[in-house]
């Protein structure tokens, strides 16, 4: 029943609510995958929207293109970065977090473990949370590319729409960066930024930071029991 039922939706729902929300549609469920695609695609439209004879066409048309090309390249790749290596942490934790899930259920059968339960969920609502902010921003940027720097296949834009290129690709880097951390204020009152914001989602809602304090606490258990038994005979 886990791996049939659980496991599906926490890998599989996320990508679909996020491309529902933002109105795109992708074959491929890794968002990953999408979002290279995406940006390899535009390039490409990019590219081959670029048809004019270099001695025939004005200077200022071949300038125009090369800095749409440079801008895109230049403005793409960080958000690129930062895209694929939050999602890709995002995976490898689902997946531990995933692993851990029957132990985390156990503990909903026990009055004094069952927020490591809650905990547990919350932490999986996270990450989902997470993957659907990406999905939606990456259907925002794909409509970008489709609608501001190519319209109908021809480079509609000047040095100003050029430079927009730039700036609309730094704003969707720095929201990258900042999605995890929203997540993690939404699901457990623990905003952190950048791909930090895994790492609060993990460090106040899993069992981490419940097995810390539960740790702590046996151990001043012991220690108290150690001191009154030595203590007891004097």
């Amino acid at each position: 029943w886990y791996n049939s039922t659980v496991i599906p939706v926490v890998t599989d729902f996320p990508v679909w609510l996020g491309n529902t929300i933002s109105g795109t549609t992708h074959n491929s469920g890794n968002l990953v995958d999408g979002l290279i695609n995406a940006y390899y695609d535009g390039f490409i439209a990019l590219v081959n929207s670029i048809k004019f004879s270099i001695w025939d066409a004005a200077g200022n048309t071949i300038f125009i293109a090369v800095c749409s090309v440079l801008f895109y390249v230049l403005g793409g790749l960080p958000f690129l970065g930062v895209a694929i290596g939050t999602l890709i942490t995002l995976k490898a934790a689902t997946a531990i977090i995933l692993i851990l899930g029957p132990i985390f259920i156990g503990f909903l059968l026990f009055p004094q473990t069952s927020q490591y339960f809650w905990g547990w969920v919350g932490t999986i609502g996270g990450f989902m949370l997470t993957q659907v902010l990406f999905a939606v921003v990456l259907g925002l940027e794909i409509s970008y590319i489709n609608n501001f720097i190519i319209k109908d296949g021809v480079i509609n834009t000047d040095l100003i729409g050029c430079l927009c290129i730039l700036l609309y690709f730094g704003a969707f880097t720095m929201l990258a960066t900042e999605l995890p951390g929203y997540a993690a204020s939404i699901m457990s009152g623990a905003p952190s930024g950048g791909v930090g914001g895994v790492g609060g989602l993990i460090g106040k809602t899993t069992g981490v930071g419940a097995a810390r304090n539960m740790s702590r606490t046996l151990g001043r258990t012991l220690v108290n029991r150690f001191n009154k038994n030595r203590l007891g005979p004097g």
